[in-house]
């Protein structure tokens, strides 16, 4: 088990120094926090807040026990048994940036593990991806975050990319609204592939996939001026990204339901959003021509 932390707490360090590049401003609040938790294990939050790049950037490492696994770790498809305890460990990101131009990111890798009386594995599965959410929406950005999903996954086993970023559309979506929450990626769960050393490569070569993907659509739109009315527009649509990460992201509700840190659990959410219950006619202009776009299939 040391080892599979080793390799996440990897992912997570190489995340950090690459976004901490990007933060400028001595001003911005750089948290690293490492923690450890009652019932069992614990973790490192790594947060870039206020800055003048990030609004809020959250990288975070967690490996937990446990006696008894919440059902949104499973989802309604499996049912495990947990006689003997389990463990699950991973890496969440996380990236609001202060240019509207520039869309929120999100990626998460993580393994769970059903141990025996020895402590030992008995049962283990993998499961993560990463999605986009544009507020002003770039075709050559989508297409370039797909391609290099489609190219990566494809040299581990050519059917993952179409059923992955199928399960993404489906997952990242807000019932109420009637939206999707971005423009897709890849997304999978209670997955085995070959052993688990090649399943850990796998959501290796994910994340890393993840960070080169961002870091081209950020070259490519980190000089973009704004408006105010194109921050404000911004800040609406991130309130659906709360909503969405509080009323229906499984991640945040395994989190609370088995006792997790809740500072580390909602480092997720944007430091500013907001609701308008009457908006301007520009805005409702912006925003259909966004869920318009939210609701094409960009797979490729």
């Amino acid at each position: 088990m040391k080892t599979f932390e080793k390799r996440f707490k990897s992912i997570q360090n190489e995340i950090i120094a690459a976004y901490t590049k990007l933060e400028s401003s001595k001003r911005a609040s750089i948290i690293s926090d490492s923690w450890r938790r009652p019932e069992g294990g614990g973790g490192r939050t790594f947060v870039i807040q206020e800055g003048s790049f990030f609004d809020n950037c959250a990288v975070n490492f967690s490996s937990i026990f446990g006696s008894k696994l919440p059902k949104s770790a499973i989802g309604n498809s499996i049912v495990k048994s947990t006689r003997y305890g389990y463990q699950a460990m991973g890496v969440s990101v996380i990236c609001h940036p202060k240019n509207p131009h520039i869309p929120t990111s999100h990626m998460n890798v993580r393994l769970f593990c059903i141990l025996d009386k020895k402590n030992k594995i008995k049962d283990w599965w993998i499961g993560g991806g990463y999605d986009l959410t544009p507020y002003f929406v770039n075709e050559e950005d989508i297409s370039h975050w797909h391609k290099s999903a489609k190219i990566n996954l494809d040299g581990f086993n050519k059917s993952y990319y179409g059923k992955f970023s199928k399960n993404c559309n489906e997952y990242f979506y807000i019932p109420h609204r009637d939206e999707r929450r971005g423009v897709g990626g890849v997304f999978f769960d209670n997955k085995k592939h070959k052993s688990i050393d090649s399943s850990i490569h796998m959501l290796e070569s994910i994340a890393k996939t993840y960070l080169n993907s961002y870091q081209d659509i950020i070259n490519n739109r980190k000089n973009l001026s704004f408006t105010k009315d194109e921050k404000e527009f911004q800040e609406l649509r991130r309130g659906r990204y709360v909503e969405f990460n509080l009323v229906n992201d499984r991640g945040t509700a395994f989190g609370l339901q088995s006792n997790g840190r809740t500072p580390s659990i909602l480092s997720s959410l944007p430091l500013r959003a907001s609701w308008k219950y009457r908006k301007s006619k520009e805005m409702q202009a912006k925003e259909k021509k966004l869920v318009k776009a939210l609701g094409k299939d960009w797979n490729v």
